[in-house]
């Protein structure tokens, strides 16, 4: 195999894995802040990038048996790359995440419900999120500061507020229960949000 085929297959090997690492790596904040067509576009690129690094996975493989008797560094290097991704991604219990360049979390809860579910983050530099997903791909983000006096947390959002939650909560029988008056208990009568990681029971 001549040189530059070689040096061209490492070029794209080497721009696919790092895409789709950057990608996953970065699909917090990707999810967080970026809407509309680009969020799109930029999601379906994750599975695109691995489906193309699995393919040169296997023709890299292949090339590397038929000329297993001149083997060479360079040729090995483009498979030597993409199976490095592979195997962080399907075998590496430790995951590189852009969450971790967020403030650390002081409370955290969640809600799980039978076609949706959200989770809600209040970090130590007091700013909190509120990321509900659900059917038909729903995916929406709630942002603001909050405050604690005694078991009551005070929520101010940088938007509109989420109705289900409530901007004045009490942390009581291991749930955030809205008491608020701009909280519509007769269509939210229980609180939603239990404290901690979500169980996955539905």
């Amino acid at each position: 195999m001549r040189y530059s085929t070689i040096k061209k297959r490492t070029i794209i090997t080497t721009a696919t894995s790092v895409a789709y690492l950057l990608l996953t790596i970065c699909f917090y904040h990707i999810d967080k802040y970026i809407t509309g067509v680009f969020f799109i576009v930029l999601t379906l690129l994750i599975p695109a990038t691995f489906i193309a690094i699995i393919a040169y996975t296997v023709s890299g493989l292949i090339k590397i048996f038929r000329n297993r008797k001149h083997l060479t560094f360079m040729l090995c290097l483009p498979t030597i790359i993409t199976l490095t991704t592979l195997t962080y991604t399907i075998f590496s219990p430790y995951r590189l995440n852009s969450e971790r360049l967020e403030s650390a979390i002081e409370i955290r809860a969640c809600f799980e419900g039978t076609q949706n579910g959200a989770t809600v983050k209040f970090r130590q530099d007091k700013s909190f999120e509120l990321h509900w997903t659900g059917v038909f791909g729903y995916d929406e983000w709630w942002t603001g500061q909050w405050s604690k006096k005694g078991d009551t947390l005070f929520l101010k959002y940088d938007s509109e507020m989420v109705k289900q939650l409530g901007d004045t909560v009490l942390i009581a029988n291991g749930y955030l229960n809205p008491i608020g008056h701009s909280v519509d208990t007769t269509k939210y009568p229980r609180p939603l949000f239990y404290l901690g990681y979500c169980r996955h029971e539905n």
